[in-house]
């Protein structure tokens, strides 16, 4: 029974750890503006200076935007049809996980509840939202936003890695699926 306590403990732990290293990400658009005539890009540069980032991560947050946008047939240009604005927002995030769910047969049935063995695990970071903008300098206006949330910015695990899977994952839901909004 103790093994299956156990068992059941880590598989919580694993559960909400797995949770939390996913991106949550969203996008939104203006149904008004065609979509199709736009082919090329460039920073916003007045954005890009106020990205919250070391300069490394800044670098590296354009390289994998530069790549998605190239992947997705665009080509970067000094007279762009459309603008690329990043913005990053950090805010501290806490995590506590434990003590475990135990449960059993006793004597009245069934007995379940949150307690049994074991100190709390506590995670103290900063979490970061990647937001991306596509802004038509011509109209001066912003077309499309797409952000992902639950990125963490203290951790240099992989960290290049996770920000190019990050902007990829964000811009999938680029161009957005227009015949599902209907």
């Amino acid at each position: 029974m103790r093994t299956a306590q156990k068992l059941l403990m880590l598989f919580t732990v694993v559960l909400a750890l797995a949770g939390c290293s996913t991106l949550r990400t969203a996008s939104d658009y203006d149904k008004n503006v065609d979509l199709s005539g736009y082919k090329t890009y460039n920073f916003y540069d007045k954005g890009i200076e106020r990205v919250k980032l070391n300069n490394l991560d800044k670098r590296r947050l354009m390289a994998a935007v530069e790549s998605e946008m190239n992947a997705k047939g665009f080509t970067k240009s000094d007279k762009p049809d459309l603008l690329v604005n990043l913005v990053v927002v950090a805010r501290e995030k806490t995590d506590v996980y434990g003590p475990a769910y135990y449960g059993g047969w006793g004597w009245g049935g069934w007995r379940g509840g949150w307690g049994g063995w074991g100190s709390n695990y506590v995670n103290q970071y900063i979490e970061g939202t990647i937001i991306i903008d596509f802004l038509d300098p011509g109209k001066k206006i912003l077309f499309w936003h797409g952000q992902g949330s639950g990125f963490n910015l203290d951790s240099f695990n992989k960290r290049e890695e996770r920000l190019y899977t990050g902007v990829k994952e964000i811009l999938a839901q680029y161009p957005p699926n227009v015949t599902a909004a209907k």
